[in-house]
């Protein structure tokens, strides 16, 4: 059975959940407070979890196509030592396409399987029987209303389902940088990797053969490295032999201080809350945008299954994947945290995840494991509950 749904956010979780539901039938209309996509310069992280529901959208060789697959991730220090590195096998991927290229393919598909994306169009509120306001005094009513308006969710929070939020005490500083043709044939210029002198770290990120994403992070407090546009003499100095990526590194960068998202709920009524507006992240785990991706689509898949309720499907959408969310943003955070241990001890923490798969499959990679399109998912009686530590 189909309906209608009214989206509010453009960015990725919105552009998803519309997908998923209009390859349902649904009648789907995104709005978008900006005048085009919401295009950064940056990369994006891309698990396996999330290329699953790519791939169930029709999507995956659009977003992919031109995206170097990861092969190698690697762990070095200041002086380029290697203290960490792990292989990814063919079952388990990563790529980091450009935002451009995901939120373009999304757009596009979207578009193609007849859903509607309106620009300039900001939402600030909705109620749980199904209507949503807009900035210039319009409304909209439909079936289900989606709240993917990202971490200042003005939906979310007139409803009430803001639990807390905080902020982590850490600053990253995200953009693109051109690569050399000769950087292609180098482990190096091949090999993702994070590169550490005390709480600074030095993201570096293949994206495809001319473009790689950087994202440099540091503690608040730290004047010098909080800096936008970077401070490139203080960066070099942490690490001397990334010179010729920190020279790369354009002042137009993004810069964003880390907060996490906990809500009470993630829907009211026939209101659900997708992507930042439910479960904003640090980005260490690189799940932002995997966890979006996977509740716009077990969100539409649930209604669905429910035969078109919605009171019906929100019910199980939350049920199958709140706690396990909320447990993925904890392992995100606590991974950040490392930047706050001595070198020594970060290193020995960093020794034990690498030498246990079921500790690795239990945090690091409990999302990127996490098939959210599989079919025997949907037959199980009960989702297998994760166990979620104290978190004040």
């Amino acid at each position: 059975m189909s309906g209608t749904v009214e989206i509010a956010g453009g960015g990725i979780a919105g552009l998803t959940a519309g997908l998923a539901f209009a390859r349902k039938g649904w009648r789907v209309r995104v709005h978008e407070q900006d005048d085009d996509l919401r295009i950064l310069g940056a990369g994006i992280y891309i698990w396996e979890n999330g290329l699953k529901v790519l791939d169930a959208l029709g999507v995956l060789n659009a977003v992919t196509w031109g995206a170097l697959p990861a092969w190698r991730h690697e762990k070095r220090d200041a002086d380029g030592w290697l203290f960490a590195q792990s292989r990814l096998k063919p079952n388990f991927r990563l790529y980091v396409p450009t935002r451009e290229a995901l939120l373009t393919a999304l757009h596009e598909a979207l578009i193609a399987a007849g859903g509607e994306v309106v620009f300039g169009s900001r939402a600030v509120d909705a109620d749980a029987e199904g209507t949503l306001y807009f900035a210039d005094g319009k409304e909209a009513r439909a079936d289900l209303i989606v709240a993917a308006d990202g971490i200042n969710s003005p939906i979310r929070d007139g409803l009430g389902l803001l639990r807390w939020r905080r902020e982590v005490g850490q600053f990253g500083y995200r953009a693109m940088i051109r690569r050399a043709p000769s950087e292609l044939k180098t482990d190096v210029g091949r090999t993702h990797c994070e590169n550490w002198n005390g709480a600074r770290r030095l993201l570096y990120a293949p994206c495809t053969e001319e473009l790689a994403y950087v994202q440099l992070t540091s503690l608040k407090g730290d004047a010098r490295g909080n800096r936008v546009p970077i401070d490139r003499d203080y960066w070099r100095e942490a690490f001397p032999h990334l010179s010729w990526i920190i020279e790369r590194i354009p002042d137009d960068g993004r810069g964003d201080w880390f907060e996490l998202i906990r809500t009470r709920k993630w829907a009211k009524g026939c209101v659900a809350l997708v992507g930042d507006s439910a479960s904003a992240q640090p980005p260490f785990l690189g799940q932002g945008g995997g966890c979006a991706m996977m509740s716009g689509y077990v969100l539409a898949e649930a209604i669905d299954r429910a035969g078109g309720d919605v009171e019906l499907g929100i019910a199980e959408w939350q049920r199958r994947l709140r706690r396990f969310t909320e447990w993925v943003q904890r392992v995100s955070y606590w991974y950040g945290e490392l930047a706050r241990l001595p070198p020594t001890l970060r290193l020995a923490a960093f020794g034990a995840l690498g030498k246990s798969e079921r500790l690795q499959a239990a945090t690091l990679f409990v999302a990127a494991r996490h098939d959210a399109t599989a079919p025997e998912t949907w037959r199980r009686a009960e989702q297998a509950q994760i166990p979620i530590p104290i978190f004040h």
